[in-house]
């Protein structure tokens, strides 16, 4: 997401290492899932980001962003508790959860766009025999 792409970094860096931390540790019966949290207020857009004075020359950039990011309030990190303990006593838990009603609806959107890209430059790709 725009403006925050250093914690989006983070987190695709643990996506990638935890997907092959899952595989490693399958045959030993370990299981892992990889919780794809939702938006909770955790002041990630507000103390989160607000480390430096703005710059006047980005105030319409940032004034974009906050018309993007919308008025909605987040729900407190604490009401995940009740769904992330229910995950953690499956016996036979998934891969990956997407944690937030919202947040599934947006993933499964972004996912679909990102298969539509692939599918549009398929041709291309399959010009390579790798």
């Amino acid at each position: 997401m725009a403006t925050v792409g250093y914690h989006g970094a983070g987190k695709a860096a643990l996506d990638s290492v935890s997907e092959a931390l899952a595989m490693e540790v399958e045959g030993f019966g370990v299981k892992v899932t990889i919780v794809q949290m939702g938006g909770y207020d955790t002041g990630l857009f507000t103390a989160g980001t607000t480390n430096t004075e703005p710059l006047a020359r980005y105030q319409p950039l940032r004034t974009e962003m906050e018309a993007m990011w919308g008025d909605a309030v987040a729900p407190e990190p604490q009401t995940a508790a009740p769904v992330i303990m229910a995950l953690a006593a499956l016996p036979h838990p998934p891969r990956r959860l997407i944690l937030g009603s919202q947040s599934f609806e947006h993933v499964m959107a972004m996912d679909r766009a990102q298969a539509d890209l692939y599918r549009s430059w398929e041709h291309l790709s399959r010009l390579a025999p790798g």
